[in-house]
Order: C-alpha cells, then structure tokens, then sequence
C-alpha cells in the first residue's frame, strides 16, 4: 500500500481576494506549536487591526498525533475556520496556520458563500507556498546487552532509521528515530531476532 504524502511550509505566503464588496486577505505560515499559531495570529491582528474578521484554521502532526483547532472569529458557525481546515486537509497540509483576515464591504454573503470566500481564497493562496514532504517520525529506545547491540544497528541500517543516542553501561540503551509507519514492524522483527529479548519501546513525548 502507498503511504499517503504529507507536506509542511517552509515559507509564508500571501493571498488577497475581494469578493461582493469584502476584502479577504489569507496569510500561511509554518508552526510547530499552538503558541506559534497564537503569536502569528496575533501579529496578523496587529497589522490588520481594523479588519472584521480573522478566521483561522491550524493542524500540527498527522493521524493520531494530529493537533488541529478553527475559529470563525464571529461569523456564523461554521463559515470561516472548518472550511479552510478542510482545504489543509485536502493539501495533505500539516504543521501550518492559516489565516484568512475579512473587510467587510457591505454586503452579506450568506452563509455558503461566506464558506466559499474563507476556503477558497486560502485553496487560491497555497499554489504560492513553498513546501516539502513532511515524514511523521517516531523516536524507539533499545534496551540490550552488549553482544545484541549490532543486531540493533543491523535493523536501523536497513529500515533507514536515524539513530539519536547510544548509552554504554551495564546495558546499552540506543535510541533511534524511524518512520512512525515502520515502527511496528522494526519493533516486531527486532523481537524476533533477538528470540523476544530486546524490546523497542516508544519514547514518550514532553
């Protein structure tokens, strides 16, 4: 089966849309963290300060690791923030805050196609960002004797895994990161060969 490809920003961009009257400007950045969403946001708030509206919409990680949040920042439920998740989601777009910041002109788009303005001016704008495959990653630790440690390294060559950290003692304890979809089977051949003694267990994160 073919793993799906996910994507990350490496730059920001800028797009502006004026649709009946209102002004919509979507501003894409890379986070990594909900407070780097949150000082993007805000900085976005500074420099349009007398915009009506700054709906939003941010993912960080994928699958079960996946962070992700919306706002419609007081337009009708529903209108702003979910439609542009759902155009990150169809980007196969991680680690990334979109915002999409609203003049209103006058006119009242209603609520599909308030819906139609927040997604589609962000669908508009990412043709214009500059990215690259995002890889998710799991960190494993190693726990064995001396005599299994190249058993360990044997595997972490050829499943094309990075190895972190060595610790030499009374055990050795190898800490490696890995391809989050070939952990399971790297943990499981690696019980295997070593007839159930070594264990790669996953290295809890914070």
């Amino acid at each position: 089966m073919t793993e799906t490809p996910y994507f990350q920003p490496v730059g920001t961009c800028q797009h502006q849309a004026k649709i009946k009257a209102s002004r919509f400007i979507a501003d894409v950045f890379p986070i990594h963290s909900e407070q780097e969403a949150q000082d993007h946001l805000s900085s976005i708030k500074k420099r349009e300060y007398t915009a009506n509206h700054h709906c939003f919409a941010w993912r960080i990680g994928v699958g079960d690791d996946e962070l992700w949040r919306v706002s419609d920042d007081g337009e009708p439920a529903g209108t702003g923030g979910m439609p542009m998740y759902q155009v990150l989601q169809g980007a196969n777009l991680t680690n990334v805050l979109a915002v999409v910041t609203r003049y209103f002109g006058g006119t009242k788009l209603g609520k599909g196609g308030l819906m139609r303005a927040y997604g589609g001016t962000l669908h508009e704008a990412l043709p214009l960002l500059k990215k690259k495959e995002f890889i998710p990653l799991v960190s494993l630790v190693c726990e064995c004797d001396f005599e299994h440690a190249n058993l360990v390294y044997r595997l972490v060559e050829n499943y094309g895994a990075t190895l972190r950290d060595q610790d030499y003692g009374d055990k050795v304890f190898i800490t490696l990161d890995i391809k989050k979809s070939r952990a399971d089977k790297f943990a499981w051949e690696l019980h295997e060969l070593s007839n159930g003694i070594i264990k790669a267990e996953q290295v809890n994160k914070g």
